[in-house]
């Protein structure tokens, strides 16, 4: 009576952990992880995953006959980059190992059949013969109480998960803002490429000019020479530049996760760019960027990971007390077997005394690694302030920059004009042509560059604050 009362204590124990959320966790862990390797993971009301909409990616139908916009390479990115499905794979494998520490919360249930033949005296009697023995036996074994030591060891597990999904969330940030990076680099390249053959046409007009005065014999030879000696400078730069454009293409599709072999195009930026920021202070996105960013929120998990370290360490000394229940039933030779089943319950109390100083030197071990993951998290967060304040400066450096470079484009060109012009007249030298040649390529590709710089400007300062890939459903929780 007395066993049949403790087996229904046991399935009662275990009827109830069945019931609590632990039981979901340990059996499918993996709803705590990204469900993509494209999509992020926020811990946010009992760890909803949640995927921003540029974040769920497809391989445009018309990849590869037309134009593709930035976004769209994002998407491409984020679907074929081997790094965020490595990160993927890393919470996974992250997320198995916390389904495996709450394993410990529940009863172990065993079943072991055997059979045994023996050569020996027979059950009841002296003379010699074999004994035959076989019957299942099933064992449920449980720890009643030990000091929280399954719950330390399954904390420590939680936060090395979350330590996982945040730095997958980072790596998708790491990728957008490579996309964007090469991507702008990839049409600066392209505006460079443009500004080269731009370059050899005013050459190649200005070498016109000079040959025209020497045939005429209005210019010495020594003009015919400069000139021309500008024009193959030119050529030269523009052959170089279009190893530039391929050199960045090739990167950009790798970033996309493709061979570099592909053919795909890339839409160009828009010619008239404004730029007018309205930045909010810099303590303010620094606030901002301590919330978000997501390499961050990862170094805090370390952190909690190993102060549970420290508490489990602690707790390996207390003791732990264990309960076992066996029931089984055997047959014997000659037709005799048990009467009915037979049982035993056992509780056990175990707890280490001396072991050479293990248990203190494993608590020593996790305080150091405790300190150790807290430098890292202030080293971090250093980082994460000098990316915020850096960034906040490039967006009004570029903002100016390019406002600059548009009218010190409009200038060369019209100084070119008039040099052209007053050379042919004969009221101009070929060093004044040679010299607003060199200022109108200065200035093309000083334009192409502040362009660029705008653009990465921006998408640094996104990074910086960790609001690239953003859910607005996630803000409002």
């Amino acid at each position: 009576m007395k066993g049949l009362d403790t087996t229904h204590l046991y399935i009662g124990i275990a009827g109830l952990l069945f019931l609590s959320s632990c039981a979901r966790d340990a059996a499918d862990p993996f709803t705590l992880t990204p469900t993509t390797s494209s999509a992020s993971w926020s811990p946010l009301k009992g760890s909803t995953l949640v995927s921003a909409k540029y974040c769920q990616t497809v391989l445009p139908t018309h990849f590869g006959s037309c134009e593709l916009s930035v976004a769209e390479l994002i998407d491409i990115a984020l679907q074929n980059n081997p790094s965020t499905k490595q990160t993927w794979a890393n919470a996974r494998a992250a997320a198995a190992q916390y389904g495996q520490s709450l394993s410990s919360f529940y009863p172990a249930l065993a079943f072991n059949g055997s059979y045994e033949r023996q050569k020996g005296a027979t059950l009841n009697t002296f003379v010699p013969g074999f004994i035959t023995q076989a019957g299942p036996d099933v064992t449920l074994s449980y720890t009643l109480f030990d000091f929280g030591q399954r719950t330390s060891a399954a904390m420590v597990a939680r936060e090395m998960l979350y330590y996982a999904d945040l730095n997958h969330n980072q790596e998708l940030q790491i990728v957008i803002q490579t996309v964007m990076d090469d991507s702008y680099n990839y049409l600066y390249q392209r505006a460079v490429l443009r500004a080269n053959q731009a370059n050899l046409e005013n050459a190649k007009t200005a070498l016109d000019a000079a040959n025209e005065k020497f045939s005429l014999g209005l210019a010495a030879l020594g003009d015919v020479a400069q000139a021309r000696t500008q024009y193959l400078q030119s050529k030269i730069d523009l052959t170089t530049q279009r190893q530039n454009v391929e050199d960045a293409f090739a990167q950009l599709a790798v970033d996309l996760g493709l061979p570099a072999t592909i053919v795909f195009q890339v839409q160009s930026l828009p010619e008239q760019i404004v730029a007018n920021p309205i930045l909010e202070s810099v303590e303010s996105l620094v606030a901002t960027a301590q919330t978000r960013r997501q390499d961050f929120l990862a170094a805090q998990a370390n952190v909690k990971s190993k102060e549970a370290l420290v508490l489990n360490a602690k707790r390996a000394i207390y003791p732990v007390i264990t309960s076992d229940l066996d029931l089984g039933h055997y047959w014997f030779n000659k037709g005799l077997e048990d009467k009915g089943m037979h049982w035993s319950v056992a509780l056990n109390l175990s707890f280490p005394i001396f072991q050479g100083f293990y248990y203190k030197n494993g608590v020593r071990s996790a305080e150091a690694t405790l300190e150790l993951s807290r430098a890292q998290m202030m080293q971090v967060e250093l980082s994460v302030i000098q990316n915020v304040t850096t960034a906040h400066m490039g967006i009004k450096t570029s903002a100016q920059n390019l406002a600059d470079s548009e009218e010190y484009l409009q200038s060369a060109e019209l100084e070119f004009d008039i040099a052209l012009t007053s050379y042919k007249a004969g009221t101009g030298t070929i060093l004044d042509v040679m010299s607003a040649q060199s200022s109108l390529a200065d200035a093309r590709s000083k334009k192409a560059g502040s362009q660029k710089n705008w653009f990465t400007s921006l998408a640094a300062l996104a990074y910086a604050t960790g609001s690239l890939c953003i859910n607005p459903c996630q803000e409002e929780k």
